[in-house]
């Protein structure tokens, strides 16, 4: 385990939890009932909305679905891989479904942030940049049990969802 004790960063909010799902139709429609949010929010991360995909240091052509909700002031995401290598795949080959991360979209510079996690010696799993907004997965799973920290940079009007989905 990393020593992350001189690690000179503050959580400002919890801002989503991720989890992957096999199919995102069914999760949304299970999660939906389970816990009563809705309605979902359905996008479709691949290029050219999606740019600069790496994994594990290495570009990749990668492709997936997610589905965003908000429950009170966090946004529950379900995440559906579709192509390529990635860390929703691997999470579905290693563990199946459920929690693959926290993410915070409220650093005021999240660059600085994601640079102090590398120099503590906790690299980037995953990043890339999706309708100008970039983002990173931290490999914390053997400091967090498992959980990735995601950092977001989100755009000032945030992204454009495809669709809106809530069930029948």
């Amino acid at each position: 385990m990393i020593d992350v004790s001189d690690l000179d960063v503050e959580l400002p909010e919890l801002s989503q939890i991720g989890i992957v799902v096999e199919d995102l139709a069914d999760g949304m429609d299970r999660f939906g009932a389970m816990l009563g949010v809705e309605p979902w929010h359905v996008y479709r991360f691949e290029p050219p909305e999606l740019a600069e995909a790496t994994y594990r240091g290495e570009e990749t052509h990668q492709s997936w679905r997610l589905a965003l909700a908000s429950v009170g002031d966090v946004d529950l995401e379900l995440i559906e891989p579709l192509e390529g290598e990635n860390t929703y795949t691997a999470h579905l080959e290693e563990h199946g479904e459920g929690i693959h991360h926290v993410a915070c979209y409220a650093f005021e510079d999240p660059r600085v942030v994601v640079e102090r996690y590398e120099d503590a010696g906790i690299p980037v799993l995953q990043s890339g940049v999706y309708q100008g907004g970039p983002f990173w997965y931290l490999d914390t799973r053997e400091e967090m049990n498992g959980v990735v920290l995601e950092v977001v940079d989100l755009p000032e009007d945030g992204p454009e969802s495809d669709r809106t989905y809530a069930p029948d």
